[in-house]
């Protein structure tokens, strides 16, 4: 994310991602089991989609923020035995990375209005912040990543630096939101889905290890039933 290492063909990947994934969430929108009813156009896709980009560029720069700012030394999440059962592939990187992104723009089709969007947002920069205060107090990091010749988990290790952020996985907590949001449009097991697929991808990647994930899990669940549900219980 930060100029040095946002590359031009990470860029440019973006720029064809806008083109067509606005038309594809449009099209697809009336296909999921529970229609979302909305008076979006396939102008709105392209304007909250790009929205959408920069909003996560800009929101992630509190993260790796943290990267360099903390109160002490980061410390080195201990590994269980599913870590240690959990077979190393660097292939998940794809699901890491472009699924789990791929899934931030999947929100869209749950939207009935640009003040839906807002608030959604909204959400999702809360649970940004309460993580970075946790890793800001407690820094934390995995004992290793896996050494790899696959271009983009590569690139992943170069932008994510080992210098903090392990626990709670963002990964995780942003792919439970995504659960929660999405479970009323596409159905509770493709949903469900989410979490399972990015969590996998975590320790295959050797991004993270078990703990972090189910800190991220059972930090989502609360912040999201016991702040954002209370906060707006329409939409959330």
């Amino acid at each position: 994310m930060y100029s040095s290492t946002f590359s031009i063909d990470l860029v440019g990947m973006l720029v064809i991602s806008l083109m067509i994934f606005p038309y594809f969430f449009f099209k697809i929108r009336y296909l999921v089991p529970f229609p979302v009813k909305s008076n979006l156009k396939l102008v709105d896709y392209y304007i909250l989609l790009t929205l959408l980009t920069y909003l996560v560029i800009g929101g992630y720069q509190q993260y790796f923020w943290t990267k360099n700012n903390k109160i002490k030394k980061e410390v080195i999440m201990p590994k269980t035995f599913i870590d240690n059962f959990c077979s190393k592939d660097s292939n998940w990187v794809y699901i890491y990375n472009f699924i789990y992104y791929l899934i931030f723009g999947l929100i869209i089709i749950s939207l009935k209005s640009y003040k839906h969007f807002a608030i959604l947002i909204l959400g999702a920069l809360g649970l940004l912040s309460g993580l970075s205060i946790i890793w800001f107090f407690f820094p934390n990091i995995v004992d290793y990543r896996i050494k790899t010749n696959n271009y983009f988990l590569k690139k992943t290790q170069i932008i994510d630096e080992n210098k903090n952020n392990a626990a709670p996985s963002a990964h995780v907590v942003f792919a439970v939101y995504a659960y929660y949001i999405l479970r009323k449009v596409i159905g509770e097991f493709p949903a469900l889905l989410i979490p399972i697929l990015i969590s996998i991808s975590c320790l295959k990647t050797t991004q993270h290890v078990f703990i972090d994930i189910v800190s991220g899990i059972i930090y989502t669940i609360i912040f999201y039933n016991l702040i954002l549900k209370k906060l707006n219980p329409s939409v959330f």
